[in-house]
C-alpha cells in the first residue's frame, strides 16, 4: 500500500529534446497549452537575459501566456552551468504544485544533469582562482598544496601535491563554505531524479531538411535584426565573455569587428549551426531512453496520455 501511495505522488515529466531547428518549441508550446502546465527550458543560452534573437528565445507574448523556467535568469557577466540547472530545475520541479510538467531544450548537459544528477561541486568564484593562480606563481604550488593541508586535511591527503586543478578547487570550496555561512553549500553527490518519471521524445528529421530549417532559422534571426541586438550586447559586456562565445553571437561580433562581410557572418553561423546539429544528434543517437517520432501528431498524442494516464 505505501508504494502504491509513493508512486501516485511522483510528478512526471515529458523532455521534449533534439538538435536545433527539430520544432522542439513549437511541440512544448502545444503540449503545455492542451494541458495547461508550465515549461522548463533545458538552453544553456536561454537563461541569460538580453540574449534573445541568437538563441530563439520565445517572444515575450509567449513567455506571458505559458510560464517559462529558468530563461532570462542571470546576466552575461554571471557564472552559470549544468549544477546550478540542475539545483533549480529541480527546485521548480519539487515546489510546483502541479502533477506534470514539459522540459524542452537542446542542451544535452543540462537535461543529463537534470534526470541524472552530476558529482559533488559546487559555484565557482572567478577572483578567487586567479588570486591562487597568482600565489602559484609567485609562492609555488607546494606553497598551495601546505595551506590546503591545512584547511583539508582529508581531502588533500587524496591528491597529489602538484594537482594544480584540485588543489585550487578544493580551496575554492573551502573559501566559499566559509563565505555563506548562513547558506552552507550543498556538496553531497546529486543521483538520479527521485520524485518523477519521465520520458524523453523528439522528431526525426532528415539531415537534408534539417539542413533547410537552420538555413531558414538563421535568415529569419538576421531578419529579426541578430546583429543589432548583439551590437547592443557588446555596449554592455566584455566580448570574451561565455555567451558571445555561441554560435550566432561569436561569427556576430567578428562582423562587428570587421574580421567577416556580413554574407560571410551569416554563412558561417549557418555551417556553425548544421555542425552542432550533427553532434547533437550523435549524442542522441547513442541514448537509449530517447523515442523517437516522424510525426509531431503521434509525439504530442503520446507524451499527453504518458502525464495524464
Amino acid at each position: 500500500m505505501k508504494t502504491l501511495e509513493k508512486n501516485k505522488l511522483k510528478k512526471k515529466l515529458v523532455v521534449i529534446t533534439g538538435p536545433t531547428c527539430s520544432g522542439k518549441t513549437e511541440l512544448s508550446l502545444k503540449l503545455a497549452s492542451s494541458l495547461s502546465t508550465e515549461i522548463i527550458s533545458a538552453d544553456s543560452m536561454q537563461v541569460y537575459k538580453g540574449f534573445d534573437i541568437g538563441t530563439a528565445k520565445p517572444e515575450k507574448g509567449i513567455l506571458s501566456s505559458i510560464k517559462h523556467h529558468l530563461i532570462n535568469i542571470v546576466e552575461a557577466n554571471h557564472d552559470f552551468d549544468a549544477w546550478k540547472y540542475m539545483t533549480l530545475a529541480r527546485d521548480v520541479i519539487n515546489e510546483t504544485k502541479l502533477k506534470f510538467l514539459i522540459v524542452s531544450g537542446g542542451t544535452q548537459l543540462y537535461i543529463k544533469s537534470l534526470l541524472e544528477g552530476l558529482t559533488a561541486q559546487a559555484s565557482k568564484d572567478i577572483d578567487f582562482r586567479d588570486s591562487m593562480n597568482n600565489q602559484i606563481h609567485e609562492k609555488g604550488i607546494f606553497y598551495l598544496y601546505e595551506q590546503l593541508k591545512k584547511v583539508d586535511p582529508v581531502s588533500s591527503e587524496k591528491i597529489s601535491s602538484n594537482d594544480k586543478q584540485r588543489i585550487i578547487r578544493y580551496l575554492e570550496i573551502d573559501y566559499l563554505s566559509k563565505q555563506n555561512k548562513g547558506e552552507p553549500l550543498n556538496l553531497d553527490n546529486k543521483g538520479e531524479i527521485q520524485n518523477c518519471d519521465y520520458i524523453k521524445v523528439g522528431l526525426m528529421i532528415p539531415k537534408s531538411e534539417l539542413d533547410l530549417l537552420i538555413n531558414k532559422r538563421v535568415d529569419e534571426m538576421v531578419d529579426k535584426g541578430l546583429f543589432n541586438e548583439v551590437e547592443d550586447l557588446a555596449k554592455l559586456y566584455n566580448k570574451d565573455l561565455k555567451p558571445f562565445q555561441s554560435i550566432g553571437y561569436k561569427e556576430a561580433i567578428m562582423y562587428i569587428s570587421g574580421d567577416l562581410k556580413k554574407n560571410e557572418a551569416i554563412n558561417l553561423i549557418k555551417t556553425k549551426t548544421r555542425q552542432f546539429a550533427k553532434r547533437q544528434n550523435t549524442w542522441l543517437r547513442k541514448d537509449n531512453k530517447m523515442i523517437w517520432f516522424s510525426g509531431a501528431d503521434e509525439l504530442l498524442d503520446f507524451s499527453r496520455k504518458f502525464l495524464i494516464s
